[in-house]
């Protein structure tokens, strides 16, 4: 049991990544971004393919240097494109039109990634190699202290650059009311796009986190965006502690749920129960963020 809750914490940390760029979105466009998780999708393989060639596990290893820049280019890329070509002219529409426009990023993102790269299963080797250390009568994997290495960094630069910066000034002002920004002389267009490509950035390194853990294909981040989605509910998408406490607790629950419950698909059942009922229960979410 250690195990499957030391196990559950590093998957929720993925979880609650995913849940903090969603709500880094939320917060800036009141937007749900259904294209995030293709987003970090997309620069997984990008990534394979710099790195490896066609073969994941190719003996023509580039390294690090070129495959992980060009990775998280994409995903900023993609995040800002997004923006750029759905969310700002659906600004003033009803928040239905953005939110289905991120469905359809989302399919055209899909179904280039299969005619590219197809459907089947595919594996990595990790970002950092070594022997990882014991805790808990538990060993941790090098890829598993990067995530927690990760996880800290990301959430306390956000947390520093919303809480110190003048930019992240614009993004609260811009969050609260674009109007009242633009007319403050804020360049709401310029921030909304910053914004969308941070959460860009979150997807695709939770994405270049997690791949080498699993066996990943095209639709690999789509579950996982599903909990990252839950997480961002439990903050009611605009608290980025919320969501992320929330991705760690639904890992280790995930976690201990499937190794009491052999059923599979339980896990899936779970998730979704819970969604449906914080709906039912609590649509505002459990914590909200002031702005």
């Amino acid at each position: 049991m250690q195990a499957v809750i030391v196990n559950g914490v590093f998957v929720g940390l993925i979880y609650g990544l995913l849940g903090v760029g969603l709500v880094v979105v939320y917060r800036g466009s009141r937007v749900v971004n259904f294209a995030y998780g293709e987003t970090g999708m997309l620069a997984a393989f990008v990534y394979a393919d710099v790195r490896f060639g066609h073969s994941a596990l190719s003996s023509s290893d580039r390294g690090l240097t070129i495959a992980l820049p060009a990775a998280l280019i994409v995903a900023v890329a993609l995040g800002a494109a997004t923006e750029v070509t759905v969310a700002r002219p659906l600004r003033d529409a009803p928040r239905i039109r953005p939110l289905v426009g991120t469905f359809a990023v989302a399919t055209l993102i899909d179904t280039f990634a299969v005619r590219r790269w197809g459907t089947g299963i595919r594996f990595t080797k990790p970002l950092i190699d070594g022997n990882g250390v014991r805790f808990l009568g538990v060993r941790i994997q090098p890829e598993q202290l990067l995530i927690l290495a990760a996880s800290i960094v990301l959430i306390g630069g956000l947390w520093a650059l919303y809480n110190f910066t003048s930019f992240g000034l614009r993004l609260r002002a811009t969050a609260m009311d674009p109007y009242a920004a633009g007319l403050t002389g804020v360049n709401v267009n310029r921030t909304s796009t910053a914004t969308w490509a941070i959460a860009g950035a979150l997807s695709g390194i939770s994405a270049l986190l997690i791949a080498p853990l699993v066996a990943f294909n095209v639709f690999f981040m789509t579950t996982l965006m599903i909990r990252g989605l839950a997480a961002a509910l439990v903050g009611g998408l605009t608290s980025f502690s919320g969501a992320f406490t929330a991705g760690v607790l639904i890992g280790v629950a995930e976690g201990v749920i499937a190794y009491k419950s052999p059923v599979p698909g339980v896990t899936d059942a779970a998730v979704a129960g819970f969604v449906v009922l914080l709906m039912l229960v609590r649509p505002g979410g459990l914590v909200r963020a002031s702005y």
